[in-house]
């Protein structure tokens, strides 16, 4: 092919994707709106639901207690939200595209229907709803404008939901061991647990993916390892809300004589591991270590071990211990955040390694 034949093949392929591009583009018109709070409340509970969610919005999964409080706590605060996208109807209504869990917590709370709970910074507002805030407070969140982008009528079905999906799954959001790695950075224990996930017992037992790795499930795992191990009485069934506490004040009141603790406790349960079970704490039939086995395993084993640093076991004992029916049931996925489910599976591998130990 000539020079002359390829340079018209490239502006025809350039004046192709120029129409293309332009085509699209015009799918995709809106405007910029601030609408005060309030504002914004009375038109999605209004009997004529002039602000509504589609169907194909999720619906069901509604933030926990937790992230509905640290949403308004982020909004008396000032921090900024994301943009929330409302869709302008034929009828006149605006349809949600992203932001239907902000504009509910919004309804729920103006309309005392939660009392926040779990905040860290304005901790003086746990168990108190909108109407237990000081009057001024009450004004200036009801008054606070959200910048809101209103995509014109003439956008069609399809665009939305495409919107929608680009909204919620173009970047890969950080996880709960990500956002706690990076809030309790300087934290004295997250530092101790960053420096034990290099631990070769530690590493090899668990034998993480690189994908694993690259999301902190490490730090979430040793994190897991302490929280059960010194605070199991205090956990009620919210695995994040519980570590998080932990954390906190643990890093709060830390000393040399509980880095040397936790760092002895947590070394000598993966060395003891490691050497006794053929494959760690991964899963038989497949090379994964799934978070209710190791912390049935690991925190059963570091409680087992405080009670008798000389505990000895065989494979015979492994074998029975991973066979049975018993373990099956306390490290199956469901429900495995159960309260009576952790202690089981926690308590259950420390006394039977306390009772077949030689």
């Amino acid at each position: 092919m000539s020079d002359k034949q390829l340079t018209f093949f490239d502006e025809d392929k350039k004046i192709e994707i120029q129409k293309q591009i332009e085509n699209l583009q015009r799918e995709l018109d809106y405007d910029t709106r601030d609408y005060p709070i309030s504002y914004l409340v009375d038109l999605y509970k209004d009997e004529d639901e002039t602000v509504f969610a589609p169907k194909y919005q999720r619906q069901e999964l509604l933030w926990s207690l937790y992230y509905k409080s640290r949403f308004i706590e982020s909004l008396i605060l000032d921090y900024p939200i994301p943009l929330i996208f409302l869709a302008d109807t034929l009828d006149g209504k605006l349809e949600i595209v992203d932001g239907l869990q902000r504009i509910s917590t919004l309804s729920e709370f103006l309309r005392n229907n939660f009392e926040l709970s779990g905040l860290k910074k304005l901790d003086s507002l746990n168990n108190n709803a909108f109407e237990d805030l000081p009057d001024a407070e009450k004004r200036r969140l009801k008054s606070k404008s959200l910048r809101i982008i209103v995509l014109k009528k003439s956008t069609n079905n399809e665009t939305k939901r495409e919107l929608f999906d680009r909204l919620n799954t173009s970047s890969l959001r950080a996880n709960t061991s990500e956002v706690r790695l990076g809030r309790e950075f300087d934290n004295d224990l997250m530092k101790l647990i960053r420096n034990l996930a290099t631990n070769e017992d530690f590493i090899e037992s668990t034998n993480l993916s690189e994908g694993r790795l690259n999301r902190k499930d490490d730090i979430e795992l040793i994190s897991r390892f302490f929280a059960y191990s010194h605070s199991l009485d205090n956990y009620k069934g919210k695995v994040v809300n519980f570590i998080d506490e932990f954390i906190n004040e643990e890093g709060k009141n830390w000393s040399t004589e509980k880095e040397l603790e936790y760092t002895d406790e947590f070394v000598k349960t993966m060395k003891f591991v490691n050497e006794n079970f053929d494959r760690g704490f991964q899963k038989e039939d497949r090379n994964q270590t799934p978070n209710v086995r190791f912390e049935a395993l690991s925190v059963g084993v570091n409680l087992a071990l405080k009670e008798n640093e000389d505990l000895i076991i065989d494979s015979s004992t492994v074998t029975k211990l991973l066979s049975s029916d018993d373990f099956e049931s306390w490290t199956t996925t469901d429900a495995a955040n159960n309260r009576s489910k952790v202690y089981s599976r926690i308590e259950g591998v420390r006394d039977f390694l306390l009772h077949e130990s030689k």
